[in-house]
């Protein structure tokens, strides 16, 4: 974006110095039906990782506008990253369409931003212009920026001003956009899954988490949190170690991801039944239905697999050959209880005698006056 702002660092001898001529990256996810900004991310310069806000940012808004997160069709970008980017292209998109190298023209958004700079950024004291091959009648004066440059906003300041021109984009053509939406054909609506929301813009807590009773029990924000699923799968995983992914926004559903990536569930954060039935709720009763459903679907389930084992070990126990071979019995008749008395044999041992022997307190050699000198040399 085309807006300066100052900044103030001290140099090697220990002198401020503020320089005004600083500006920051505008990354936008651009729907070209009417240009509607559909995602953008603020930043100092391009980065993989400002792209990937901005086409967070782009699942976000879906989600508010229409209820539910929404893919692209098609996406078309630049060349930028590109290897790093494309399975997260793939992920927001159905099609992926590369614009063609030193072709600005080949881009809707470069036209965009020129766009924004006459619409939006001209009105603000802290426009440096269209960029330097740009016409010099058309650029604002050179002298009245440098005697304004000390009203020019800090950081923070250009961040609000720019995410007051794209409130005011969309505001400007929501309404138009959710009408072209309602014409689009169901089988052009692209869900975005809540997994792969997570799995891909999900933050981390930098730490690994275990099976604990409750479930598994992160700090996300500082705050202990239990979360559970009803798949009974995930309980067999107990010897696993999780990464927990979670959207800082909304945190009642986190993404479980094995170490090796293998595994995945989604939890849900546990529901806290209140104790009187006079602070009940609407949707308490059917949290606590759904636990109890799970519950018996859960002993029903146990049921089955002990049943199946039993099965699977009953024609073993009954070859009587194998365990004749493997079971060897003493003259007792005895084959564990041997082998156990020896671990427990230690209150048994009889009582050895124990010599005692007298050390002198005068080290050996030494002579008599010395003999608090404990001294080996």
């Amino acid at each position: 974006m085309e807006l300066l702002y100052q900044t103030t660092k001290t140099d090697s001898k220990g002198r401020n110095v503020t320089t005004y001529c600083n500006r920051l990256t505008l990354e936008v996810v651009l729907d070209p039906c009417i240009n509607y900004p559909i995602g953008y991310a603020v930043g100092t310069h391009e980065t993989p990782e400002l792209i990937a806000e901005a086409l967070r940012d782009a699942a976000k808004h879906s989600e508010e506008l229409f209820g539910v997160m929404l893919r692209a069709n098609q996406i078309q970008c630049d060349h930028y990253g590109i290897k790093a980017m494309t399975p997260l292209y793939n992920v927001m998109g159905d099609k992926l369409t590369p614009a063609r190298v030193k072709n600005a023209k080949a881009k809707v958004v470069e036209p965009y931003f020129g766009y924004l700079n006459k619409t939006y950024c001209k009105l603000f004291n802290n426009w440096s212009g269209f960029g330097i091959t740009t016409d010099p009648s058309k650029q604002p004066n050179s002298e009245a920026l440098n005697m304004l440059r000390h009203s020019f906003p800090d950081e923070a300041g250009v961040r609000e001003q720019i995410d007051r021109i794209m409130q005011m984009e969309r505001q400007r053509k929501v309404e138009q956009f959710r009408k072209l939406m309602e014409n689009l054909p169901a089988e052009r609506r692209l869900p975005l899954s809540r997994e792969q929301y997570l799995l891909n813009f999900g933050a981390e807590t930098g730490h690994k988490n275990a099976i604990e009773g409750s479930g598994l029990r992160p700090t996300l924000l500082g705050v202990k949190r239990d979360y559970d699923c009803f798949d009974v799968r995930f309980r067999q995983y107990a010897g696993k170690r999780w990464t927990v992914k979670y959207d800082p926004d909304n945190l009642h559903e986190v993404l479980a991801v094995s170490e090796d990536g293998t595994l995945r569930f989604m939890l849900t954060e546990k529901y806290v039944q209140p104790m009187a039935l006079a602070d009940r709720k609407e949707g308490d009763a059917a949290a606590l239905q759904q636990v109890q459903d799970f519950n018996r679907h859960l002993e029903q389930h146990v049921t089955e697999r002990l049943t199946l084992a039993y099965e699977k070990a009953q024609p073993v126990i009954a070859q009587d050959n194998i365990l004749n071979r493997l079971l060897i019995c003493d003259s007792r008749g005895q084959h564990k209880l041997p082998k156990a008395q020896k671990r427990l044999k230690a209150i048994d041992v009889e009582a050895v005698e124990v010599k005692t022997v007298e050390v002198p307190l005068i080290p050996q050699g030494a002579a008599a006056s010395d003999k608090d000198d404990y001294s080996i040399f």
